[in-house]
């Protein structure tokens, strides 16, 4: 089965097929690292749809999430679409992307990540909202907008506590699989050629237990969640997030040139300077 098309005749953003009862999504953009669109036919849009039509399919009992070729996803994307300005733009769209968000948590059934390489911003925001997440050996995480001003660090706060979420929001490092798994933001580092099946294999125990107590129990943990300050958490990091946004115009790189201006000399130029202070991980020094 496929979902929605970016225009007729190209691949369909996302795959989906059903065996053993779990649910499989595969986001299907691999030559641009299935960078993540919002809004109405939109990859986002494509997964929401496609989780509400698993939720409601007495075959499935669990949902698994992943990426072709060599990346989960890259993250937002900057190369399509116009992007906010104001403050209040800026709000209103980080709105909109929580609602989709805060839909996979209101599903009645459990949807595991199963990352394969890079899951940076978008989403690594939207899988903040996954039940479990498996990672390959190389996966990396991160909040790489950071490092041009961008923001969206307020689900981690909560998932890894404040040292880690800082030190993600505020150096734009990127966290190796392993050192994700140790902080407790995945729950499994297994070698990339096994991630499919192990994740699989988690699905189909998830899809043989009780139906019924299997939701309520979900449902139980994240109403502890709510209650504990998740939603809290994720209103006022929206309204920080816009305002920053709205500034992007004023960001400025380590070498002085501004963001705006980079964009103008190329995608390529502006990944060179934005990246340059982070060619080596702070993970693989030694003093």
């Amino acid at each position: 089965m496929t979902s929605e098309e970016t225009d007729p005749g190209e691949a369909p953003f996302v795959l989906y097929d059903i065996v053993d009862g779990v649910g499989t999504i595969t986001l299907n953009r691999p030559q641009q690292l299935n960078p993540i669109s919002h809004g109405p036919h939109s990859m986002q849009r494509a997964i929401i749809d496609l989780l509400v039509e698993a939720d409601s399919d007495d075959s499935v009992g669990c949902v698994v999430i992943t990426g072709s070729g060599r990346a989960f996803s890259s993250g937002g994307d900057v190369a399509s679409g116009k992007r906010p300005e104001t403050g209040l733009d800026w709000y209103w769209f980080l709105s909109e992307e929580d609602v989709d968000n805060e839909r996979i948590r209101e599903l009645r059934k459990p949807v595991i990540g199963a990352i394969n390489g890079m899951c940076f911003g978008a989403a690594l925001m939207m899988a903040a909202h996954f039940d479990m997440l498996i990672a390959s050996s190389d996966a990396r995480f991160g909040l790489i907008e950071t490092r041009f001003g961008g923001t969206g660090a307020e689900a981690l706060n909560y998932l890894i506590g404040p040292q880690w979420a800082k030190f993600m929001a505020l150096t734009g490092e990127l966290i190796p699989a392993a050192k994700a798994k140790e902080i407790g933001l995945v729950l499994e580092v297994v070698p990339p050629e096994s991630l499919s099946a192990k994740a699989q294999d988690l699905g189909r125990r998830i899809a043989a237990m009780p139906r019924d107590t299997m939701i309520m129990n979900r449902r139980m943990i994240n109403s502890g969640m709510n209650v504990s300050g998740w939603k809290a958490q994720k209103e006022a990091g929206i309204a920080f997030n816009a305002a920053t946004n709205s500034c992007f115009s004023g960001h400025r790189a380590w070498n002085g040139e501004r963001f705006s201006d980079l964009l103008g000399q190329g995608w390529e130029r502006y990944k060179e300077v934005r990246d340059a202070p982070f060619a080596v991980s702070w993970f693989d020094t030694d003093w």
